[in-house]
């Protein structure tokens, strides 16, 4: 077998693996995949209380995540810190394998557990009139063809507690 700047030649190898070779020469470089992927857009559509009892209760986050990306996104992890003004509400990670159709949004729901003393803590924040403001932050690990990739992504907004 020889290379050539344009092509593998390797006599032994059969039309199959000729064209394996050349479909990996035509892939582009891990780092140029990195460089081209493109973090979530996250946003907050709902709080949905499961729930509540006198040791704590159970709630769900619904979001919003908008790939930006011109091709699917397959997650293999991700993880995510809310947070309500300033205070850390939850943290956790998604518990399924989550798939993001290219530039689409999908609805993904955190199960977020808490104590009585987490309620107190946002209970504040939560009571004032108006909208709250909230951010999401996390890693996103996402499978592809070169390994896994994990890069940071972060959303935040206002979300108004007492809507109608």
């Amino acid at each position: 077998c020889h290379r050539n700047k344009a092509y593998i030649h390797c006599p032994r190898w059969n039309s199959g693996q000729r064209r394996s070779a050349l479909r990996a020469q035509t892939l582009p470089e891990p780092a140029l995949a990195r460089q081209a992927f493109q973090a979530p857009d996250i946003q907050l559509r709902d709080v949905r209380l499961r729930e509540v009892g006198p040791q704590g209760g159970a709630l769900d986050v619904v979001l919003d995540v908008f790939n930006p990306n011109d091709y699917r996104i397959d997650t293999a992890r991700l993880t995510y810190t809310l947070f309500v003004d300033s205070t850390r509400v939850a943290n956790g990670v998604i518990p399924q394998h989550l798939t993001l159709p290219r530039r689409m949004k999908t609805e993904v729901r955190l199960p977020i557990s808490f104590t009585l003393l987490d309620l107190l803590k946002v209970g504040q924040v939560l009571s004032r009139p108006g909208p709250v403001s909230y951010r999401v932050d996390g890693l996103v690990t996402v499978a592809t063809p070169f390994g896994e990739l994990t890069r940071p992504y972060s959303g935040n907004g206002r979300y108004n507690v007492l809507r109608p």
